[in-house]
């Protein structure tokens, strides 16, 4: 009997723990770059980064987004959303494609919700802040500089290219600051105005912080083929 009320109480012990983080997480909600599986990886004064990874099965604590933020899906899941106050979580959405782009322009910003993973693979985003404007006038890129034009929101300018193995773009220039993110693997290289910031190598979710003015060419030096993202920013 004395064995029985020791694991019951261990029981009830883990189950009122549960319960108090459930609460303090909903209670006392962090900035997104403070949640757990939220990764700072850059900032300076007009971007922060984040590498956003959430297991399958997993869910994040609940956290505040309280900039705009453009961000591209390195790896899909299905997920759900529940705002904070909300009595149940929203159903679950289809995954969202590799390579989809997306953003909050549409949410009331300062915003508090977590975000569940109902998959049984992890997804990763890489989720970038926009702390404030660059102030840098900018026109849409030629065709000649190899990229295609793909959408403009919250100001920024979103590319795309897609390069066999060996081919490049060509040298082509930025005028504002920018974000480079490389969607699968393979191994890209970027030759010219080095960059501010970047991921210590190439492959999926790979990025390259540049700033205004940079002039460079993007190189596929693997055997596969590579897709990129460019993001010029406001």
């Amino acid at each position: 009997m004395r064995c029985a009320a020791i694991v019951l109480a261990f029981v009830l012990l883990g189950t009122s723990s549960g319960l108090t983080q459930e609460r303090t997480s909903s209670e006392h909600p962090v900035q997104v770059y403070q949640e757990a599986r939220h990764h700072p990886v850059f900032e300076n004064s007009l971007v922060r980064i984040l590498d956003v990874r959430v297991p399958g099965g997993d869910t994040t604590d609940y956290h505040v987004h309280a900039n705009r933020h453009i961000a591209v899906v390195i790896a899909g899941a299905r997920t759900w959303d529940q705002g904070l106050g909300q009595a149940a979580p929203e159903s679950a959405s289809m995954a969202m494609p590799v390579g989809a782009v997306f953003d909050n322009a549409h949410e009331s910003i300062p915003y508090t919700h977590r975000v569940g993973n109902a998959d049984t693979v992890a997804f990763r985003y890489l989720v970038a802040q926009m702390l404030r404007p660059s102030g840098v006038a900018s026109t849409v890129l030629p065709a000649s500089s190899g990229l295609r034009f793909d959408r403009k929101t919250m100001g920024a300018r979103v590319y795309r290219v897609t390069l066999a193995a060996g081919q490049s773009t060509p040298g082509h220039r930025h005028g504002a600051p920018g974000l480079t993110v490389q969607i699968g693997a393979g191994s890209l290289r970027i030759e010219g105005t080095p960059a501010e910031g970047s991921s210590p190598e190439s492959g999926a979710g790979a990025w390259w912080w540049r700033g205004a003015g940079a002039e460079h060419v993007l190189r596929n030096v693997g055997a596969r083929s590579v897709e990129i993202v460019e993001i010029d920013w406001p």
